[in-house]
């Protein structure tokens, strides 16, 4: 897409996003979080996709705010900074908001505005020797950025979340596993196959039915019991109308692997 990330997309539907400054850690600025946007879009237009994964080149998934973008929003006014933050905001939006599996393949250290990104999809895979912070306190600013404090205290609780905001954390990847924050650590040679295998998964699977599972969760929160029962029957009636259902039950009858379309 440009010199900032590049997007790709293989024989199976499944797109990585790739930050693309490896001599600043793939450090974000205004530029990042608007092409972020318009590479969600393009997945989001495709309806053969099936997963998308984001990741960094070179050492590190992305150090957080670029520090030339830092700078301009220091120098700027209040209307400036807070149309730079809303462009921030509206990227991990659009990210948390495609109705596919999303993976962040968290090859090196993911700090700051880069935790953020992370954590903005629904799995995360770590590099052993990487790590996730939540700097923004040592730097003088508010963890309150780029959702960290929503992630946070929808993976942790509102507790820990603020514990984790206003000191500052830093995790190593054993760390992130066990608090919950990813799925899966693998040595930085294994790594690419670690998440090879994992998207592997995804493709595998009926996309009406990912789909369908993405959309139950996208704005749960917002919905009572009812209501969520109530959108769940929809979405459920759409895979049970679907051909990939009938080859699904049809090859667990037969005992073989089922062959999903995605129609």
């Amino acid at each position: 897409m440009s010199e900032l990330l590049s997007l790709e997309r293989d024989e199976r539907g499944i797109y990585t996003l790739t930050f693309r400054r490896p001599d600043v850690r793939n450090a974000l600025n205004d530029q990042s979080f608007t092409q972020l946007i318009e590479a969600c879009a393009e997945v989001a237009a495709d309806p053969a996709a099936r997963a998308l994964v984001v990741t960094g080149e070179g050492l590190a998934f992305s150090a957080g705010g670029d520090f030339d973008a830092l700078q301009a929003l220091l120098d700027g006014d209040r209307e400036f900074v807070e149309a730079g933050l809303r462009n921030a905001n509206a990227g991990v939006m659009a990210l948390a908001r495609l109705e596919i599996p999303t993976v962040a393949a968290v090859n090196g250290d993911a700090f700051g505005g880069g935790a953020s990104v992370a954590l903005s999809t629904d799995f995360r895979i770590m590099s052993d020797g990487a790590r996730l912070g939540f700097v923004f306190a040592r730097l003088g600013l508010a963890g309150a950025d780029t959702g960290a404090t929503w992630w946070l205290t929808r993976l942790l609780g509102p507790v820990r979340a603020m514990e984790i905001v206003t000191l500052g954390a830093v995790f190593g990847a054993e760390e992130a596993l066990a608090e919950g924050l990813v799925i899966e650590v693998a040595a930085a040679d294994e790594f690419e196959r670690a998440v090879a295998a994992f998207t592997g998964r995804l493709a595998a699977l009926a996309p009406l039915a990912a789909r369908g599972n993405k959309r139950a969760f996208l704005g749960i929160e917002d919905r009572t019991m009812a209501e969520q029962l109530d959108h769940e029957a929809v979405l459920q009636a759409s895979a049970i109308g679907s051909t990939d259902f009938r080859e699904g039950l049809a090859a667990t009858m037969e005992k073989r692997e089922p062959k999903f379309k995605g129609n």
